[in-house]
């Protein structure tokens, strides 16, 4: 769960006479916190004095972002002093040092060099660790992150990884994403947390957290929680393509991570590339004023997507020029354009300082609307402490470029999901290994994309041990590990594999797919490649044991679980892959991840979410019990096994009766957790919510709270976890109804395993 960061002076609720809840208040009930009233923070003095002096040029350039490369290292002052960017991205080199040594000298040239010396803050996408730099710990992908369970994880990862990149001289942190995984089709899958938005919402803030840890009285980076909002659910599945998402679901999944974003402190928002209900995002001011500051309170500053004025253009169709898409982006709420060099043409920082200035010079934009901007953008450099010290500290990179080891691999360890199992796990000692698959020895696979490169790894190499090697180094003297390997999808030595398998005492099969991002990641099937799929053909044909071990962005593999003694989701592991693997398939983790995720049989299930409207089928007549699924899922959401049992009783929910005015109130749920096995193990005990009748239909369950609880053989613990029923909050009327959010009067359960327990609002 969540830390409770507020004070009892602080908390409030903010219920109408209708029953409804403001929306920033109800949101703020996923931190599984008391609601609280959203206070806009006032500019300092010397924000305010700094907007007053600056021209319309200078102010059009803090609305500027360019890419670190357009500026000449050997003169950059002149360049600076020409576009005065608020803002610089990508990174110029792999090596710490250098990133350290080139962001200080256009640093100090931005300072000593320009006329009021505003520095500018440097972003860039550092999404599982700094992944933009040679030897930095590079973590799980957040769907890993999100099987673990483990808010308090996620922010030590975060703080790690702004430790890292302030050393480097970078600042802003484009992360982290709080999309809601909706669509397992779409190539950004695997950055989203969960498919549940309260699991998601914990883990949005523990980044958010952690990101912004302060130190020396500031923030240490800015964090950016993107992308706002609706980009996870296209209606086709492909990346930037449409939305349509009704304002019912959309208040009430698609808004609470980033409200647990803006909760948590986020310094900034970045907007959704794609359109939602008939409109770019860039050009909603209903999405970017009117709900993103005025119902959720958010007082940071926006940035758009990657040339997504450009965009409106040519993906959406909307805007005629790039002087309209301008206009209407800054006027919907954009602080900042990022418009790095891409050769397209018009659309640089020249061109756009032009179309802006001439747009406010004309009145199309008014100079109050480009004050609020810059207003923004620089109380965000004030808050992450440029100001004081924008600098990176070339000197202590190697101190710090290595931090995380230890806590990647724990947090890989406890991302393993044991889907499927026979008895063939845990590996017993003394055996023969074969080791197979395309991702068994393979650094680019258990990276996949954001990895020293935008579609993964390159010629450089982060550190990372494979799945082999982990393997290997965890053997003991008896055991024999020999590996044969195999392509992503090629499978030309079957012979040689159906050898080495039948001479093996198990077969461990590392599955899945190779790295992508964004666009270049959206499929069509779920299936695992054909050459994958005969392999597990093959060695399952032999009739020795197989354990399947998945490493992909997403659920793959559909019908090779039928072929397979045991199976592991690994997600996108990273640098700690193999010792992660190797000691769960060994025994000497028990894994506990559980699935963050529904994982569909195909892609003709989808959407397949565990907080799906019911029925999922239609009542026959000869079904006496409720309907359920005719297209069950493969794994349900939360699945996940382990080497030994827990058994759950004696569910106790306090208080059981709210009044409709106190709804927001926290309620405590305890339960007895005992390991009935022979083997410790660690848990999840997940509280589910859910209502059967009301004014609307309610979810089949949502996620209302959550502890992780470590046991030894026949311990048992009482787990005692603050929930609340404001999940459940909906917007109560017809299909078309843009009400408020209500935790309605009536009956609520809560339940945590076959147990469950009823909370009446009166």
């Amino acid at each position: 769960m969540s830390k409770d960061t507020t004070s009892g002076s602080s908390r409030r609720t903010f219920l109408q006479a209708s029953g409804g809840i403001t929306l920033a208040t109800a949101l703020a009930g996923y931190l599984g916190e008391s609601a609280v009233a959203t206070k806009q923070r006032e500019p300092s003095r010397h924000v305010t004095e700094l907007v007053d002096e600056m021209t319309l040029e200078e102010k059009v350039g803090q609305m500027t972002q360019m890419a670190a490369g357009e500026i000449s290292t050997d003169d950059p002052a002149e360049t600076l002093r020409k576009y005065k960017p608020g803002s610089l991205m990508y990174l110029t080199s792999f090596d710490p040092e250098e990133v350290a040594r080139t962001s200080n000298k256009l640093q100090k040239a931005m300072v000593n060099e320009t006329r009021l010396g505003v520095p500018f803050v440097y972003g860039i996408d550092s999404v599982r660790g700094d992944n933009n730099v040679a030897g930095a710990t590079l973590f799980p992908h957040n769907h890993g992150v999100g099987a673990t369970w483990d808010a308090d994880k996620a922010e030590e990862m975060a703080t790690v990884t702004s430790r890292v990149m302030r050393t480097t001289g970078t600042h802003w942190n484009f992360s982290p994403v709080c999309d809601i995984q909706r669509d397992p089709r779409w190539g950004r899958f695997y950055e989203g947390f969960s498919e549940d938005p309260f699991l998601a919402s914990q883990m949005v803030a523990s980044k958010v957290r952690g990101y912004e840890e302060e130190t020396n009285g500031y923030k240490r980076t800015g964090a950016s929680i993107k992308h706002f909002a609706g980009y996870s659910a296209p209606a086709n599945g492909n990346d930037r393509t449409a939305a349509l998402i009704p304002y019912r679901t959309f208040v009430s999944s698609i808004l609470p991570s980033y409200a647990a974003g803006i909760n948590a402190g986020a310094e900034t928002v970045m907007v959704n590339s794609g359109s939602l209900n008939g409109l770019p995002a860039h050009a909603s001011k209903e999405l970017l004023t009117d709900i993103l500051r005025d119902q959720l309170g958010f007082d940071g500053m926006v940035v758009t997507d990657w040339h997504d004025f450009y965009r409106m253009i040519k993906v959406h169709g909307f805007a005629e020029d790039l002087k309209e898409a301008t206009k209407l982006g800054i006027n919907a709420g954009i602080d900042m354009y990022m418009v790095p060099a891409a050769g397209i043409e018009g659309d640089d920082a020249a061109g756009y300082q032009q179309r802006l200035i001439e747009l406010v010079k004309e009145g199309s934009v008014s100079r109050e609307r480009i004050d609020d901007a810059v207003t923004n953008i620089l109380a965000f450099k004030e808050h992450v402490g440029l100001f004081e010290d924008p600098y990176g500290t070339p000197s202590k990179v190697s101190d710090v470029i290595s931090d995380g080891r230890d806590l990647a691999e724990e947090v890989a360890t406890e991302s393993m999901t044991l889907l499927t199992n026979d008895g063939t796990l845990p590996l017993d000692s003394g055996s023969s290994i074969l080791v197979t698959g395309p991702s068994a020895d393979s650094v680019r696979n258990q990276m996949g994309g954001w990895a020293l490169g935008w579609q993964g790894v390159g010629d450089t190499e982060p550190p990372a041990t494979t799945v082999l090697e982990g393997l290997s180094d965890a053997a003991d003297s008896s055991t024999s590990v020999t590996h044969v390997p195999t392509g992503l999808h090629e499978f030309t030595n079957e012979d040689d594999v159906r050898r080495a398998a039948e001479c093996a005492d198990v077969v461990v099969a590392v599955l899945g797919e190779g790295p992508y991002a964004e666009e270049k990641g959206d499929t069509d099937t779920l299936a695992l490649p054909e050459a994958q799929q005969r392999l597990v053909e093959v060695v399952s044909g032999t009739e020795t044991p197989t354990v399947g071990v998945i490493m992909a962005g997403r659920p793959r593999g559909t019908d090779v679980f039928d072929d397979l003694s045991a199976s592991m989701m690994a997600y996108l592991p990273g640098t700690a892959a193999g010792p992660a693997v190797a000691a769960t398939l060994f025994g000497d983790a028990n894994p506990s991840g559980r699935l963050p995720f529904t994982w569909p049989t195909g892609t003709g299930q989808i959407p397949n979410l565990h907080n799906n409207y019911p029925p999922d089928e239609f009542n026959k007549s000869t079904n006496v019990n409720p309907p359920q699924s005719h297209e069950t899922p493969l794994f349900e959401f939360g699945h996940g096994l382990s080497y030994t049992e827990f058994e759950y009783s004696d569910l106790r929910v306090a208080p059981t009766k709210l009044q409709q005015k106190n709804a927001t109130n926290d309620i405590t749920v305890s339960v007895a957790v005992k390991n009935t096995g022979d083997e410790a193990g660690e848990t999840v005990v997940p509280v589910y919510g859910g209502r059967d009748l009301g004014q609307v239909m309610y979810p089949q369950e949502v996620v209302v709270g959550f502890e992780r609880v470590a046991l030894d053989p026949g311990e048992t613990k009482r787990v005692e976890i603050r929930s609340t029923i404001l999940p459940l909050a909906t917007v109560l009327g017809d299909v078309f109804s843009r009400g408020e959010l209500v935790i309605d009067t009536g009956e609520y359960w809560l339940s945590v395993g076959d147990l469950t327990e009823t909370v009446s609002v009166v």
